[in-house]
């Protein structure tokens, strides 16, 4: 079973999540990412599934990521700082985040989404 972490109203996730369903995965919960985070070690598997790329894992169109003036900041910080932040503030996360608490992915894309959840 898959939780993903999201938003309830992006249709985004909710494509992300019937492609998964179409798919015979069964999503078991829909986390709200602004109330409840994705713990350190789930920000770690979506890191490490990314080559411990930050970038590939960060909401930089949100308003929250320009408020923050993370584009400056970003490469001065630790991953650990960065894992921390991440935790803190779950809107820096790109939508959705999906795992089964083993491995994770950040993207709503359907070919990455099937290679790594329907194969």
């Amino acid at each position: 079973m898959l939780t993903v972490y999201g938003l309830k109203q992006c249709s985004t996730t909710q494509k992300a999540i019937k492609f998964l369903e179409s798919g015979g995965r069964q999503v078991k919960e829909l986390i709200d990412i602004r109330d409840t985070p994705p713990s350190k070690e789930t920000i770690k598997l979506a890191l490490l599934a990314n080559d411990n790329k930050v970038s590939k894992i960060m909401n930089t169109s949100g308003g929250l990521y320009r408020e923050m003036e993370l584009k400056d900041k970003l490469p001065n910080m630790t991953l650990e700082e960065v894992i921390d932040l991440v935790n803190k503030n779950g809107m820096l996360i790109k939508r959705p985040l999906v795992t089964d608490f083993k491995h994770a992915t950040v993207s709503a894309k359907e070919d990455l989404l099937a290679k790594k959840w329907l194969s």
